[in-house]
């Protein structure tokens, strides 16, 4: 029974390790900084018809208005004049080409449809109509607004009356219905086109059909919000269930809408602000599997979990802070998710760099212990005869309990790599991994102040920060205690703990060189995949 315990419990405990960290692996959506784009062209016998439709989420919803200087409660009117101004603005990053020709287009109508987002930020979707003057050929079509946004991409080519279509490069199925029903799959990735070709020729028409199509177009609408019919209805693109996110209709997007807020309502907001950042860092991502994969090392302790787990959270918390005052006040100049992405860069490099010394050093302990390990075992075998000499041995060479620890005629010394626990290799790591900004905090910040309540959504701020904090730590004492499953001994001898700490700080180094590559746009960064 012992020899099976000896031999299975160091397995289960490599095995709970593992689910531990592989459950913290990951990274949290970019969802509320995303731009959703749609085109549909129709070539028919007046040329190619387009309809462009672009759907900001909150975050850069909040930008515009920041931009035409519209906060809450200006005329709609005017909301919707600079929505039209806007809408000419993307038109002119719209490229159309016919037999390698360029080709103008024409603005018709623009219309606004505002619809409730996550806190009390709106969601804008603005649908241009426009017109390209084309008599067939191989029609060219290309997006270049907002290049680097996550998002959803669709363009949908269908043949009009008096046009017919001889190839393609996309499709005929509209998946979203202009961006007005998405699929509500979360894991399938949407669509990513901001190019299109295809080969058309006009044909003739019925005498009556000609002439409806001579008839003058008529004058331009824009509707006003409350009169377009999906504004009601929630048709935001799907994502993955999560209880830490900050959701359209949830219990604090309701009580921020309120023109109203109680003290106990107050209250309430405070503590579902610290519930929602407790189930935040619940989910992945989140700087958890570095805080796992560095106390792994032989030397963590509870102090350090905490440390650490505090240290990534308050760095996250000022990332928020300074993206806030950036998408506030700063936008014109560096767009937030610009900066986002720098302090991404940033941090995956910090890790890349943490992480390699980390390898270097847990690999070379480990490679010592190995060979102290084979050195014991040899003493072992000669017992006898290294008792004979004991009292020499005393004198010259005393060995002290440590493996890398020797003393040599009085003078201790270590030959052990430099330890992995410090405040400065702390201090860095947790700042590197709390660096990018949570979006849903910065939700929370921006509804708050989109209201005229600074204060506010500073306390939600720091109350979402404290439950993300309490869990983080959380984390890494759970990780110190299944480290600590087996006795020292046994950990000390067992090849799995032997290079495990190895494996962990592999780990933090992949996680550098993923976040820095996504930072980068080497591995693409869609609403679903971040």
């Amino acid at each position: 029974m012992g020899l099976c315990m000896r031999i299975f419990r160091p397995l289960l405990s490599f095995l709970f390790l593992s689910l531990v960290l592989a459950g913290f692996a990951g990274a949290h959506p970019m969802g509320n900084l995303s731009i959703n784009h749609y085109a549909r062209l129709e070539p028919d016998a007046k040329g190619v018809n387009v309809t462009y439709v672009l759907d900001l989420a909150e975050i850069p919803t909040f930008e515009l208005t920041q931009t035409w200087n519209t906060p809450q409660g200006t005329p709609m009117g005017v909301v919707e004049s600079k929505a039209a101004a806007q809408a000419r603005e993307w038109v002119r990053n719209l490229v159309f080409t016919e037999d390698g020709k360029p080709r103008t287009a024409t603005v018709g109508s623009t219309r606004l449809a505002i619809i409730d987002g996550a806190g009390n930020l709106p969601v804008f979707r603005i649908t241009t109509k426009l017109s390209v003057l084309a008599q067939g050929g191989r029609f060219e079509y290309e997006d270049r607004n907002y290049a680097t946004r996550a998002g959803w991409r669709e363009v949908v080519v269908v043949a009009g009356a008096g046009g017919k279509l001889e190839n393609s490069s996309v499709g005929s199925q509209d998946l979203s219905e202009g961006l007005t029903a998405y699929p509500q799959d979360p894991t399938k990735a949407p669509p990513q086109d901001t190019k299109a070709s295809f080969t058309w020729k006009l044909v003739a028409l019925p005498p009556v059909m000609i002439s409806s199509l001579t008839q003058p177009d008529a004058p331009a609408v824009v509707k006003a919000p409350d009169a377009v019919p999906d504004t009601v209805r929630d048709v935001r693109p799907a994502e993955a269930q999560s209880g830490g996110t900050i959701k359209r209709n949830d219990a604090i997007s309701t009580i921020l809408r309120m023109k109203t807020i109680s003290w106990p309502l107050m209250a309430t907001l405070i503590a579902l602000s610290f519930w929602f950042g407790a189930l935040h860092a619940l989910e992945p991502g989140h700087g958890k599997t570095m805080v796992a994969a560095y106390l792994v090392g032989e030397k963590g302790t509870a102090k350090h979990a905490v440390l650490l787990g505090g240290m990534v959270t308050f760095t996250h918390t000022i990332s928020v802070f300074i993206l806030g005052l950036v998408t506030m006040f700063l936008s014109q100049y560096i767009m937030p998710d610009k900066l986002s992405k720098i302090l991404g860069v940033i941090s995956g490099l910090s890790i890349v760099w943490i992480g390699g010394m980390m390898l270097w050093r847990r690999t070379a302990v480990a490679l010592h212990k190995r060979h102290h390990s084979h050195h014991d075992h040899g003493h072992h075998h000669s017992h006898d005869h290294a008792h004979d000499h004991d009292h020499d041995h005393d004198h010259n060479h005393d060995h002290a309990h440590d493996p890398f620890t020797h003393t040599h005629d009085g003078h201790t010394h270590s030959h052990a790599p430099t330890g992995d626990i410090s405040i400065g290799s702390l201090i860095a790591l947790g700042a590197s991994g709390g660096l990018v900004p949570c979006p849903s905090a910065l939700i929370l910040l921006l509804s708050a102040i989109s209201i005229g309540r600074v204060g506010l959504g500073l306390i939600l701020l720091f109350s979402f920060s404290i439950g993300l904090a309490i869990v983080l730590s959380c984390t890494g004492l759970l990780v110190l205690y299944a480290k600590n499953l087996l006795p020292e001994k046994s950990r000390g001898d067992n090849f799995v703990f032997r290079y495990l700490p190895v494996a962990s700080a592999a780990v933090i180094f992949v996680i550098g060189v993923v976040m820095t590559s996504v930072s980068l746009g080497w591995i693409p960064a869609t609403r679903f995949i971040s």
